[in-house]
């Protein structure tokens, strides 16, 4: 109810009652392999913003087919509680936790881009959803895959 709430603040330019929300929690083999690698982990909780909810929002990236849709938004929660798979962007450092739309022929594949080092002026450091949006597996490349959970589709 939360995460509607802060959608329509978004959507109705309305003022803010809340600047961020928490939506999910980092797995424990997510945060052990960060460790391995030397990738600071700010908080366990994965925060959301208003400006990292209107960039998957945006108008311009559901012209090109990238945008989600706000029932897709609405499920981010649930997405980052049981992700398909988890990747982790060796170029940016970032986590990449991918759920699939479509069970069956995962056509509609939902990237959900993670940074566990992020500074926010105003919050200080924390783990942010910095973007989020629709992909297709072929440009899914060069990423290592960290955590595989088949009941995330």
């Amino acid at each position: 109810m939360e995460l509607k709430l802060f959608l329509e603040e978004i959507k109705t330019k309305t003022k803010h009652t809340k600047n961020k929300i928490v939506v999910g929690l980092l797995d424990e083999r997510v945060i052990q392999f960060l460790n391995e690698k030397d990738v600071p982990v700010h908080t366990k909780e994965i925060y959301l913003t208003h400006k990292g909810l209107a960039h998957p929002a945006r108008e311009s990236k559901r012209r090109r087919g990238a945008g989600l849709s706000e029932e897709d938004i609405l499920h981010i929660p649930q997405i980052l509680k049981n992700p398909h798979t988890i990747y982790f962007d060796t170029s940016a450092d970032k986590l990449n936790i991918l759920y699939c739309k479509n069970s069956l022929s995962c056509e509609k594949i939902i990237k959900i881009v993670v940074d566990t080092k992020a500074y926010h002026k105003k919050f200080g450091k924390l783990t942010l959803i910095k973007t989020a949006g629709y992909v297709v597996e072929a440009n899914l490349k060069g990423y290592i895959e960290i955590l595989r959970n088949a009941g995330g589709r």
